[in-house]
């Protein structure tokens, strides 16, 4: 019986000295407002994707598709392929599956992905547009950022030096203290991370609005590290940098006594300082691993031959260039001036409708006096 009292006794020891273990980390915002972070802390930027990983899921994706004919996990595998730097083949892949599933969210976004990655920015813009219009919700609403990113670039053709004043999204007062603004920029910025090596001024502008809207809504510290990444990985003006870090640290001087009280952790609360960009900057592939692409199939044509597609036809690049075309008329024909001019159609023709109905009535109503 003593030893059971005395095991119980060190299990509930053990218990509470686990708990009084567990850490959890706060940041503080440009105002003095406390913000949860969690146990784990902030979760980094991958610079480049796993390719062992990917190594591994190439044959299985594949042996899946073998079995289930399926174009949507094509669609995945041309992911992986765009992922591992096979851009050009997931390209032809993606357009084909495009021209016979025209309304799938997944196959438009990822052709614009290619798209972009390719380098022909128009055809990206559409596509990714495309893809909000039938799915606004994807990527939990954040593709909006993506169609702004695809127009500055395009505006940047014409105009280099387009970023000297002003950012990528511009984004309002209103904006900058909007959460949903915050967490839209930084998964955009996730997935853009591993595909943009810098310098890049698009994602130098992109981490320098996701570090405003951090400062103001949820941590100067991490608002500071962005600008330094900003500056440090992406190349940004040195000027317009250092100016906001500098604010950042007098907001470090400023909050240095705030603090969460005793119901805001369960254990040990940490309030996050001094953090750096480049400890939030992960390495996926630090053995510089490289794929053999004799061991797994990336020819389009082949893998195109194992799905099934609803009235499938031969790989032809006139049906796509064809479908392609109707897709850029038909963006091109939803412009605000055409817009505006179907609307006043649509007003003349149901003005034209009523005044025909006004007619009849009068009408009715005037036989039936005379009757």
């Amino acid at each position: 019986m003593q030893i059971k009292l005395c095991l119980l006794f060190v299990f509930i020891l053990f218990g509470f000295n686990g708990q009084s273990c567990v850490n959890t980390y706060h940041t503080v915002d440009a105002h003095g407002n406390i913000h949860e972070l969690g146990q784990t802390g902030f979760r980094g930027f991958n610079k480049n994707f796993n390719l062992p990983k990917i190594n591994r899921n190439l044959p299985d994706l594949l042996k899946k598709i073998e079995v289930e004919k399926s174009p949507y996990l094509l669609s995945d595998y041309a992911i992986l392929l765009m992922k591992a730097g096979k851009t050009a083949e997931a390209l032809e892949i993606l357009q084909v599956l495009s021209v016979h599933l025209p309304n799938e969210y997944k196959i438009a976004a990822n052709l614009g992905t290619a798209y972009e990655l390719n380098g022909q920015l128009d055809s990206a813009l559409v596509y990714i547009q495309k893809g909000l219009d039938i799915n606004p919700n994807s990527h939990e609403g954040s593709e909006w950022v993506h169609v702004r990113i695809l127009e500055t670039k395009i505006a940047m053709l014409d105009q280099p030096n387009l970023l000297d004043n002003r950012s990528v999204l511009q984004l309002t007062a209103k904006e900058i203290v909007d959460t949903s603004v915050r967490n839209h920029i930084e998964i955009q910025i996730r997935e853009r991370f591993p595909f943009c090596p810098g310098p890049d001024p698009i994602m130098a502008s992109l981490l320098i609005d996701l570090g405003d809207c951090y400062a103001e809504t949820f941590s100067f510290e991490y608002a500071k590290a962005f600008y330094n990444m900003a500056e440090g990985y992406y190349g940004a003006d040195q000027d317009l940098v250092r100016a906001k870090t500098q604010k950042m640290l007098e907001l470090r001087a400023k909050n240095k006594g705030v603090k969460a009280d005793d119901s805001f952790h369960d254990g040990m609360d940490i309030t996050i300082s001094g953090v750096r960009y480049r400890d939030i900057i992960d390495d996926n592939n630090s053995d510089e691993f490289k794929i053999d692409w004799t061991k797994h199939n990336h020819d389009p044509k082949s893998l195109l031959s194992l799905v099934k597609l609803d009235s499938i036809q031969p790989f032809q690049s006139i049906e796509i260039a064809k479908a392609e075309n109707e897709l850029l008329e038909t963006h091109e024909e939803s412009t605000p001036e055409n817009n505006s001019t179907n609307y006043k159609m649509i007003f003349i023709i149901g003005a034209i409708i009523i005044a025909g109905i006004l007619f009849l009535i009068f009408r009715r109503k005037t036989n039936s006096h005379r009757k």
